[in-house]
């Protein structure tokens, strides 16, 4: 029989390890982030910066596929551009350029201090297993045009949204088959089954992806009827940088998660969630409870109507629904 010593030294040796190897699975990235407990704290907008750094680095881009002799091939243009932003990559320009500079101005509230502090480790293993290793697994929250959202928004307007741009205008499914695919993820690999927490502020970045992707060339139509590129073009066989982007065209309400509300994979943990929501100093106007501003949460659906379903929660903080009976996957 093996000793109680050597099982408890096991253990306390083994599951760091094993909630280390957990979180890796799920990707480092993917933190979640709290936009209620710090509502009132001043943070600078980096609108500015962030357009300056995402145009540099197209511009940067179609400058080495020239200088290689590629011409107008619209493949080394995406994969390039794909290397720059795809933030799932670790270490990657985008990210790099992101954490370095000090004029993206970044707010940060730890789990224990957190709306999701009194969530056990079975209700969140990623959120908790990561906090076991590395403390202060929440992602930092910075602000566009006045809007806050949490840095992870980047992923998946980049990395997601270039799916969702495979999948919908290079793939030509139509684009509720996009969307299914980005709920279908959210639902199982990214979000409710690891973190305990289906983001459709992570739903909407993703659709606002596929949108700037598409943007790039603007070769096909915008699913809001709003072309905001080309912001390269080809000429004389050589791309050419053509119109700057600009993130306040891009990011609204549906990225804030403290209007664009989450949903919970547990009862309980949407219980403890609500109590914390509801014990934060907000600004003057805004309700103690999710969406914070409903008539924000308003304009959004108009904004994105037919696609709102999979974009927008009207609901507020409610469970996840079960799979087999949500319409929204019955013909995915």
């Amino acid at each position: 029989m093996i000793p109680s010593s050597r099982i408890q030294y096991f253990l306390s040796f083994s599951l760091p390890i094993f909630f280390w190897i957990l979180v890796m699975s799920s990707n480092l990235f993917s933190r979640e982030v709290d936009n209620f407990t710090k509502r009132t704290e001043f943070l600078k907008d980096s609108t500015l910066k962030l357009n300056e750094i995402t145009n540099r680095f197209i511009k940067k881009r179609i400058q080495k596929i020239n200088n290689d002799n590629h011409s107008c091939k619209e493949e080394s243009l995406y994969s390039g551009l794909k290397k720059d932003f795809n933030i799932l990559v670790k270490d990657s320009p985008f990210l790099k350029a992101l954490k370095k500079d000090k004029k993206i101005y970044k707010l940060k509230t730890h789990l224990k201090d957190s709306v999701y502090r009194d969530w056990g480790l079975m209700d969140s293993p990623a959120i908790r297993g990561l906090d076991l290793v590395i403390p202060s697994v929440f992602g930092e929250v910075i602000q566009v045009q006045g809007i806050r959202l949490g840095v992870d928004k980047f992923e998946h307007f980049f990395s997601y949204g270039y799916y969702y741009f495979n999948l919908h205008y290079l793939g030509k499914k139509e684009v509720k088959k996009a969307l299914k695919f980005g709920l279908f993820m959210e639902y199982f690999n990214l979000g409710a089954y690891k973190s305990g927490v289906m983001s459709y502020g992570d739903l909407a970045a993703n659709f606002n992806g596929m949108r700037f992707w598409n943007h790039i060339l603007a070769k096909r139509k915008d699913p809001l009827n709003q072309n905001l590129g080309p912001y390269v073009k080809c000429r004389r066989g050589q791309w050419v940088f053509n119109k700057e982007v600009d993130w306040s065209q891009y990011v609204d309400e549906s990225f804030d998660e403290a209007i664009n509300c989450s949903r919970f994979r547990k009862g309980v943990m949407v219980q403890s969630v609500k109590e914390r929501v509801r014990e934060v100093n907000y600004k003057d106007g805004e309700l103690k409870t999710c969406p914070l501003a409903p008539h924000k949460l308003k304009n959004m659906l108009k904004k994105y109507s037919q696609f709102s379903p999979y974009i927008l929660n009207e609901k507020g903080h409610k469970e996840i629904p079960k799979f087999m009976t949500w319409k929204l996957f019955h013909d995915l």
